[in-house]
């Protein structure tokens, strides 16, 4: 999930102390699941997209209408268990930062995060005020907030939204991006 220099960098970060925003505009755990028998994947019943896996809730979940049902164990097409999660979301991304840098101090901010009043604002007070050390995030981490601390900011799977189907995708991929570099000057 990090390269190589993103891993080294956010260690060196560590070492001196710097905060690190990590980007990834996935939020849940894995963003679809299928069976590798048939290669049937779990879609939401209402529109048709594929289901988002949130570990935390142990829930699948469609981003689109809020639909939501348990998770899948056994497949409905062929009634095989060779059922798989693929894809990384910010749980995911969140799971494996605690694994490779334990001693971090991390704070995660997505849609899952901020459903109570103010629960936004106090996320970024933490972040910026108990001096933790990584922040991990989707589109919301990066609009318009300023920490003098953060030294790095790390993007994963940045050319994921390349291939969604809009024609703006690249326009819009761009944006993104030039918000993120903005969010350590």
């Amino acid at each position: 999930m990090l390269s190589m220099d993103l891993y080294n960098a956010i260690e060196n970060n560590l070492k001196q102390q710097r905060q690190t925003i990590l980007f990834l505009n996935r939020r849940g755990y894995s963003t679809f699941i299928m069976c590798r028998n048939c290669g049937y994947t779990v879609k939401c019943k209402n529109c048709n997209i594929s289901m988002t896996y949130h570990s935390y809730e142990r829930k699948l979940k469609c981003h689109y209408c809020g639909y939501e049902e348990e998770v899948v164990t056994i497949c409905p097409e062929c009634h095989s268990d060779k059922i798989r999660y693929f894809g990384t979301g910010t749980q995911k991304l969140e799971q494996e930062i605690h694994k490779q840098f334990p001693t971090a101090k991390t704070i995660r901010m997505d849609v899952d995060t901020v459903t109570k009043k103010n629960s936004h604002e106090k996320i970024l007070n933490q972040f910026k005020n108990e001096n933790l050390d990584i922040l991990i995030g989707t589109q919301m981490v990066v609009k318009g907030h300023h920490f003098p601390n953060v030294t790095l900011v790390g993007v994963i799977a940045a050319d994921s939204s390349l291939n969604i189907d809009d024609y703006r995708a690249n326009e819009r991929t761009f944006q993104i991006l030039t918000q993120v570099a903005r969010t350590s000057w």
